[in-house]
């Protein structure tokens, strides 16, 4: 007698590659549903009241200069017919948008505020996230890329530059008349110094002075000469870079802009 056993290797490797399929399908729509479920979930401030152009959840601006930041928002939006809004967060986390760039936070953020309109989308956001150390300034679709550089002058030099002192306020106000000039074609204005420049100035010149003077009188004039060169170059140098520093339904962002981080 003789006995036959079947193959069921094909059987097997048909079942095999069934399981491995079925597990890889699993997988991406369980990714697809975090997905879409975290975009869902991302939450944005409340659009601020006609009068007002700021959010300031992370309380990073003082209440002189959220008066001048009005101010110089509704001027631009009634002369120019410019909208320009700015926002402060304490984190993208605290949006629920931590899975989020801050790039694609203030491009969602602007779609949702409809910040300008269709027939003339000019509008301009600055979103600053606090706890990750980011900002953004999104502009409207009408902008295209021609004011990417301007932007980015402004992000560099006006905000992230204060931004690094830990003036949070100052930066944000430098920012908002920096956005103000470009709106308007007009050059971007210089930093604003920290109140507390002019008296360490005057007291640091003060001190140099009376120390080169001391040094000539003892005699080590080759001291006093070397400090006066050297401060000379410091100068120079403090200059050179100040000079350089500047440059010349609802709407929907067409992204443009420029983001920083410090």
């Amino acid at each position: 007698m003789i006995l036959y056993f079947g193959n069921n290797n094909g059987a097997e490797d048909n079942s095999l590659r069934h399981r491995i399929i079925q597990y890889k399908s699993t997988t991406l729509f369980v990714l697809l549903l975090l997905f879409f479920s975290s975009s869902f979930a991302v939450n944005f401030p409340d659009k601020p009241p006609e009068t007002d152009f700021f959010v300031d959840k992370a309380n990073l601006i003082s209440t002189e200069d959220r008066a001048e930041i009005n101010s110089i928002a509704s001027k631009l939006l009634s002369e120019e017919n410019i909208p320009l809004f700015i926002v402060t967060i304490g984190s993208l986390a605290s949006q629920e948008a931590s899975s989020q760039t801050i790039e694609t936070y203030a491009t969602a953020l602007f779609n949702e505020w409809g910040i300008g309109s269709p027939e003339r989308n000019y509008g301009i956001l600055l979103l600053v996230s606090r706890g990750d150390r980011r900002a953004r300034i999104e502009l409207g679709a009408d902008w295209g890329q021609s004011h990417n550089r301007a932007a980015q002058d402004i992000m560099d030099s006006l905000i992230i530059k204060q931004f690094k002192r830990d003036e949070y306020s100052l930066g944000v106000l430098d920012g908002v008349r920096g956005l103000d000039a470009m709106a308007r074609g007009l050059a971007l204005p210089k930093p604003t110094a920290p109140w507390w420049f002019l008296p360490a100035l005057i007291i640091g010149s003060i001190f140099l002075i009376v120390l080169i003077v001391n040094l000539f009188k003892s005699g080590r004039s080759g001291w006093a000469w070397a400090l006066i060169v050297a401060i000379g170059l410091l100068l120079f140098f403090i200059l050179r870079s100040a000079a350089s520093s500047g440059g010349s339904g609802g709407g929907s962002s067409g992204g443009g802009g420029a983001s920083g981080s410090w």
